[in-house]
């Protein structure tokens, strides 16, 4: 009943929803999650500004335009609380039409989301922050070990045994400047947190390998590089104005 309800949602992307959200479907706009997610649920934006300045956009799908209170989704979701997710599938709170389709900011498909997009300069100071509704249009998706071979090397070739379109392929020169940017900017922003007393959580985390039948074929140690910590260090920052932001309203 709940996928059957989630089946007849109009998930197509509208003008007259469009007028009410700014719109960033022009501004440069990838997702970095691990190699084997099946939704995308946040993506950064980059663009630099003519000041010198850059501008990035921290954007989650927005899962709530979907998602009416009071509908048996809502209920159900509700119940389930969060996602589950084990060795080898995940038990989703919201329907896969939803989570993976309609909600999932995949390459090339106009978006709804949340942004926290924020004016930073070169010492990876906040100048101006802007919180709303937006609408998206990912250029590309990447792996972590994607995004962590560009940051090591510079190099705008992704070789075949990182790929996850299985065949070596090239980015863009503006996704390379991109990533290298926000990673300068992300360790700047952490070496001033560790600096200033907050806690590292960093942890490693036991992977599996199956095989075709779901069966355990070896262990390896998933480790926490320069990537990953590029989209915590964002992640982090958005949270930390978007509370600072709430804060402040008078109730």
């Amino acid at each position: 009943e709940v996928t059957e309800f989630a089946n007849q949602i109009d998930t197509s992307i509208k003008a007259s929803e469009i007028s009410k959200r700014r719109d960033m479907r022009d501004v440069l706009t990838f997702t970095i999650d691990p190699k084997d997610a099946k939704d995308f649920d946040d993506a950064l934006s980059f663009q630099i500004l003519n000041n010198g300045h850059y501008e990035i956009g921290i954007h989650i799908a927005d899962v709530s335009h979907y998602l009416e209170e009071g509908t048996i989704l809502d209920d159900e979701a509700f119940e389930r609380a969060t996602s589950v997710y084990l060795v080898d599938r995940v038990v989703p709170m919201l329907p896969e039409v939803l989570s993976n389709e309609a909600c999932s900011l995949r390459p090339h498909e106009e978006k709804y989301t949340f942004s926290a997009i924020f004016e930073i300069n070169e010492d990876a100071r906040v100048i101006s922050e802007w919180f709303g509704r937006t609408v998206i249009n990912s250029n590309e998706r990447f792996a972590y070990e994607e995004a962590q071979h560009i940051i090591e090397t510079g190099s705008v070739e992704i070789p075949r045994e990182i790929s996850i379109r299985e065949e070596a392929y090239s980015v863009s020169n503006e996704i390379k400047a991109a990533t290298i940017i926000m990673d300068r900017l992300a360790k700047l922003m952490r070496a001033r947190r560790m600096n200033d007393g907050a806690i590292s959580f960093d942890k490693v985390e036991v992977r599996f390998e199956l095989d075709s039948k779901f069966n355990p074929t070896s262990v390896f140690f998933k480790e926490s590089k320069d990537a990953n910590k590029l989209i915590e260090e964002f992640m982090l920052l958005a949270n930390k104005q978007v509370t600072a932001f709430i804060g402040k309203q008078k109730p």
